[in-house]
């Protein structure tokens, strides 16, 4: 088995990680007007599952999905989500095409790696887990990955 280096993370990532930790901010700009969209928050993505899920008019997704990932925020959702979504829709009328952004910048700001890592670790900290003996584990970490199920 070969050894793998550990080399130094490339400006990109340090880049990356940076705007994660300082919480930056993009700016999309829809018909003139500039939102800042920030690293989305648990609630924030929640309330747009809830509103993919629930909403009867394909129409008015991208206009509830837009308006929960521009105001990032329990207290922000709760008091102005119903009026902002709406103003979308109907005041404004923006369509998928110039949501877009806000979306697209929208899914960017997602921090999955983070969410992935925390399930696998406490998934594997669970009580329940079978506990495995060692020919086991070696057994079932050297089986190949296309197995029995890639057939």
């Amino acid at each position: 088995m070969a050894k793998k280096d550990i080399t130094l993370p490339a400006p990109e990532d340090e880049k990356l990680l940076n705007d994660i930790v300082e919480n930056s901010v993009d700016y999309v700009e829809v018909r003139g007007k500039k939102y800042a969209i920030s690293w989305l928050r648990r609630g924030t993505i929640r309330k747009f599952t809830n509103a993919m899920q629930k909403s009867g008019n394909d129409d008015k997704i991208s206009c509830q999905c837009a308006a929960s990932i521009i105001l990032n925020g329990y207290w922000k959702i709760k008091f102005f989500y119903p009026v902002l979504w709406r103003w979308f829709y109907y005041i404004k009328q923006y369509g998928d095409h110039e949501l877009m952004q806000v979306i697209a910048t929208g899914k960017k700001k997602i921090p999955v790696e983070d969410y992935l890592t925390a399930t696998i670790y406490l998934t594997a900290m669970k009580d329940t887990m079978m506990t495995m003996t060692k020919e086991e584990a070696e057994h079932i970490l050297h089986e190949p990955s296309t197995g029995k199920a890639g057939k």
